[in-house]
């Protein structure tokens, strides 16, 4: 913030030396060409966009927002236990949070499975994300609803192996820096976790919290070993994080996730997404942040979110099923899609333009 309104004055640098480096880098480029800087808030989709601001301080506000959602199909009996997504080899693929250890790719169309394939040697105790970079594809047994997993670990397999049915498996390991109560406490724990992205050096989750209904961002190498993921920031989502997607060249992450009342059946599991966008190097909650509501009376337990293209976002809810006061509650597993160009389009063409 001390940066802004900065005039060309390379003497003015020296207070802030102490300024992360990306800031004094900011600065000197700016002050450099004889720019003037200005914090606010730089997306005019927001109600207090400033139409003078040109650095973005995260601080822009939106009004409430539904999207419209549609379910493309109830997914085979195979696949209740949905909870990851990913787009890869030209189609969308799903895993289950459980015991099975085989790969399904679903037509999008009318979510019928299409194909599989089994990933052998390896375990399936709580699979919960599932995500890639140019090289390989992360399973992410991270799943910690009681709080008391001291292993918690991200298989990695290179595509090509996958794709010539070899399966050498790499384990990257990690505990949370800042968990020292491992007593298990069913959804009643902070150090759940049901999504994650990879960048070119790291992996960063996003945790699902039952108690503050917030979430997290830890981050840790990507390569294969034992680590200890790093706190980073916190975002109040007000509801549980249950999967993200991310877009690098757009410096884009959509988050999904639910309410959550498990005194009040009725008011929970509504679903909704966190759009997070024009932020700072791994910093993804100093840019833009934006919950899309779905419509009122929308109940789905929304595991997974995946996108080929930055605009249809595909999501698989999983088959939930409880009996409250003498009331049965059945929600189906099923294949869901979001258009949300309206949102990101704008921001997509800016973000082109600029760069």
């Amino acid at each position: 913030m001390y940066f802004c309104r900065m005039k060309k004055n390379i003497y003015n640098c020296l207070f802030f030396i102490r300024m992360p480096l990306l800031f004094v880098c900011l600065l000197l480029a700016c002050t450099s060409c004889g720019q003037t800087l200005v914090c606010g808030c730089t997306d005019p989709a927001a109600t207090n966009y400033d139409t003078k601001a040109n650095v973005n301080n995260g601080s822009c506000k939106y009004p409430s927002a539904i999207v419209k959602s549609t379910v493309l199909g109830k997914l085979d009996s195979l696949l209740e236990g949905s909870s990851s997504l990913f787009y890869w080899n030209n189609g969308f693929w799903t895993y289950n949070d459980h015991t099975d250890k085989c790969l399904y790719r679903i037509d999008s169309n009318n979510a019928v499975i299409t194909d599989s394939f089994c990933i052998k040697r390896t375990r399936n105790r709580d699979t919960e994300e599932i995500t890639q970079d140019s090289n390989f594809i992360y399973f992410g047994d991270i799943g910690n609803n009681k709080g008391n997993r001291h292993y918690l670990h991200i298989l990695r397999i290179s595509k090509e192996m996958i794709r010539n049915k070899k399966y050498k498996v790499d384990t990257i390991r990690f505990s949370y820096e800042d968990q020292t109560d491992f007593t298990a406490h069913l959804q009643g724990t902070d150090f759940d976790c049901e999504a994650f992205i990879v960048t070119d050096d790291s992996i960063y989750l996003f945790t699902k919290q039952w108690v503050s209904a917030q979430t997290t961002v830890y981050s840790l190498p990507k390569t294969p070993g034992t680590h200890v993921a790093h706190r980073r920031d916190t975002y109040n989502t007000k509801g549980l994080i249950t999967g993200a997607t991310y877009i690098p060249e757009y410096q884009l992450v959509v988050l999904c996730g639910y309410d959550y009342d498990k005194n009040h059946i009725l008011s929970a599991l509504h679903p909704f997404l966190i759009l997070l966008y024009d932020f700072k190097d791994g910093s993804f909650f100093s840019g833009n942040k934006r919950r899309l509501d779905f419509p009122s009376g929308t109940k789905a337990q929304i595991e997974a979110i995946a996108t080929s293209n930055g605009l249809d976002f595909y999501l698989t809810s999983e088959h939930f099923h409880t009996t409250r006061m003498g009331l049965t509650f059945d929600f189906p597993a099923q294949l869901w899609r979001v258009d949300l160009r309206k949102y990101l389009m704008p921001y997509m063409k800016s973000k082109s333009k600029n760069d």
